[in-house]
């Protein structure tokens, strides 16, 4: 075997290792992903999050949310109540996910995620 055989096994063992545990960090429990009927009767109790483009919201959106990329969630965390839930949308329920992920991380809890998202609307 050659040097890059090793170099090779080693950096995936590597990369499988980062993903094994950065999976692990994220606490499943705290988000939730919810049907379209629960996340209406539920939304106005916690703040509404809309995390799809700027443009997309601006056509059309659910009233009283807000809008942040999940791109912008990292710095805007502050303008979010950690005691209050968080009602989160996108179009596919994809982003959504991934941003609470994101903020799970960051410490939030109680996150309800419309299921298949604002096509689901």
């Amino acid at each position: 075997m050659g040097i890059w055989s090793y170099v090779i096994t080693i950096s995936l063992g590597l990369i499988i290792g980062f993903l094994i545990v950065s999976y692990r960090k994220v606490d499943r429990s705290a988000y939730h992903i919810i049907s379209k009927e629960d996340f209406k009767s539920n939304m106005r109790k916690g703040q509404l999050i809309d995390v799809r483009k700027k443009d997309e919201f601006k056509v059309n959106k659910i009233k009283g949310a807000r809008n942040f990329t999940v791109g912008q969630l990292s710095g805007k965390y502050g303008k979010l109540r950690r005691d209050a839930s968080i009602y989160l949308y996108c179009n596919n329920g994809r982003k959504s996910l991934r941003a609470a992920k994101k903020m799970t991380k960051q410490g939030y809890k109680n996150i309800y995620i419309l299921e298949n998202g604002f096509n689901n609307y």
